[in-house]
């Protein structure tokens, strides 16, 4: 088992606590690496959205079910898709080439998180596959 943090809204708390997490399908259609993950960090300082509404939680998963994935060529990929302006990033037009060259990044940069090296990252998102149970889950302090 591996510790990994998770960071959810605090009007979410209590369902996570008796329910658990679920997988996401929110942009899974840019790779088959995000689908059906929960999308957590190697520690509690990689997160980069900052809201006193947000809370921290531990969680302990298996490693074979995890895959480490640089957040920032995603999120790289989801600008040009969309438009950088329009995706709270800088004024990137659309440009499907340029999104899918940053999908391929994430896909052959991925890693099974026992060969992670979170030096080898610059935001090392944590692809955990399936659902997380209640039971492994608990508010970080």
């Amino acid at each position: 088992m591996i510790k990994l943090y998770h960071y959810t809204l605090k009007e979410n708390l209590e369902k996570i606590l008796s329910e658990g997490l679920k997988p996401t399908s929110h942009y899974e259609e840019f790779t088959d690496l995000r689908r059906g993950v929960v999308f957590c960090w190697l520690s509690p300082d990689d997160q980069k959205i900052f809201n006193d509404n947000i809370v921290c939680l531990e969680i302990e998963v298996e490693e074979d079910r995890c895959m480490v994935a640089e957040m920032d060529y995603i999120s790289f990929a989801m600008m040009y898709k969309y438009g950088g302006a329009n995706f709270g990033g800088k004024n990137l037009p659309i440009n499907p080439d340029a999104s899918n060259l940053f999908v391929k990044l994430y896909e052959v940069t991925a890693t099974k998180i026992d060969n992670c090296e979170k030096n080898n990252f610059f935001t090392p998102e944590v692809l955990v596959k399936g659902e997380i149970r209640a039971n492994h889950i608990k508010i970080l302090n």
